[in-house]
């Protein structure tokens, strides 16, 4: 056969494949879903992330026509969860909501993950929100300098709750004492909410938290400090870390959607693109702002971007802290 035959025929095939994929992406964006939908949240029913994925849940089920139903699988991190969507199928029937723990935080504290984080495929993003430093009402402390002083004068060093070793509460939590001068806290790690309630009942000293403002509003807790650059829209009376003196003591928690690596990208699209129909709705953001949080909607690659670009910035933080899990 002539060389220029070959190369055509070659050719051929190679432009055949390729209409065969795009019809295959095209076949899986327009038949998806095709069956309840399962959103994995790598944290205990009840809480502030199982209020915003029941939110977008509801949105996502009237918009594409299937039940999207939460699936609670908390602790490690958000490890037990995580590890869960990379034993699922790519098909894009089984979600995940990302947190800055999960995709940004575990890989820089874990020896080893039973997932890549970096290879799951990022779907759209939900909110942010962030975290404030806690006390209940009675405490003695009135300001963060109040909890500092306390925290270097103690005999045997005050203690905090968080949601699990390793977790953004337990790595701010060590940024603070690093970045205060305080030499030991005792670390109390928790799955879920119970961090809040043996706060309350005086069995921890304080928190860093984001979901503890919802009891901060309902008088069971007080803020000192927002870990945010500026105050929060809903809290306009609690002054920053920078106000505290601690200007680097700062986080954005987000809420995302993963799924599996390997999913196609026509189904990612098509969630994607709900997920910022969703987001621009009026409503949407005075709902987010009843929960304390703020839209956050992202292309496919910019949330790509943005879950990097806090990687990287933490990365120098934790391996800073030099605290590290198996």
């Amino acid at each position: 056969m002539p060389v220029h035959i070959a190369v055509l025929h070659v050719a051929t095939r190679i432009l055949a494949v390729m209409a065969l994929a795009v019809a295959a992406n095209a076949h899986a964006q327009s038949d998806y879903p095709n069956r309840p939908v399962r959103i994995i949240v790598p944290f205990g029913a009840g809480g502030l992330s199982d209020n915003l994925t029941r939110l977008f849940a509801k949105e996502l089920s009237e918009r594409l026509g299937q039940p999207f139903v939460p699936d609670f699988r908390p602790g490690a991190s958000t490890n037990i969860g995580a590890a869960a969507l990379a034993a699922s199928p790519p098909d894009g029937h089984t979600l995940f909501v990302a947190t800055i723990a999960s995709n940004a935080l575990n890989k820089w504290t874990y020896k080893k993950l039973p997932y890549d984080p970096d290879g799951f495929v990022n779907v759209g993003m939900l909110a942010v929100n962030t975290f404030y430093v806690v006390v209940r009402p009675e405490s003695p402390f009135q300001t963060v300098q109040d909890l500092v002083r306390a925290a270097r004068e103690s005999p045997k060093g005050l203690s905090y709750g968080s949601h699990g070793n390793g977790g953004a509460n337990h790595m701010i939590t060590e940024l603070f004492r690093t970045r205060a001068g305080i030499r030991d806290l005792l670390h109390v790690a928790y799955k879920g909410p119970e961090s809040h309630v043996d706060l309350m009942a005086g069995r921890t000293d304080f928190m860093i938290d984001g979901a503890a403002i919802n009891h901060v509003q309902a008088g069971k807790l007080r803020a000192l400090a927002v870990a945010f650059p500026k105050r929060w829209p809903t809290q306009p009376n609690v002054p920053t870390m920078a106000e505290a003196g601690y200007p680097d003591v700062t986080i954005s928690t987000f809420f995302g959607l993963s799924a599996p690596a390997g999913t196609p990208a026509a189904v990612a699209d098509k969630l994607n693109a709900a997920l910022r129909a969703i987001a621009s709705h009026p409503e949407m953001d005075k709902r987010l702002l009843a929960m304390n949080m703020m839209p956050m909607s992202m292309s496919r690659t910019e949330m790509n971007d943005f879950i990097r670009a806090q990687s990287d910035k933490w990365g120098p933080v934790l391996r800073s802290l030099n605290i590290v899990f198996e």
